[in-house]
């Protein structure tokens, strides 16, 4: 974790996993739309 700048490896782990589900949630959003427009 210091190769990322943050002496405790938590703070790191809370940053990069919100960001994580928050790019699952928006692709899941997309594939939605993606096969909505095939109906």
């Amino acid at each position: 974790m210091d190769r990322l700048g943050h002496t405790d490896d938590q703070i790191t782990k809370n940053i990069y996993l919100h960001v994580t589900q928050e790019m699952k949630k928006e692709a899941s959003h997309k594939f939605g739309q993606l096969m909505r427009s095939f109906r």
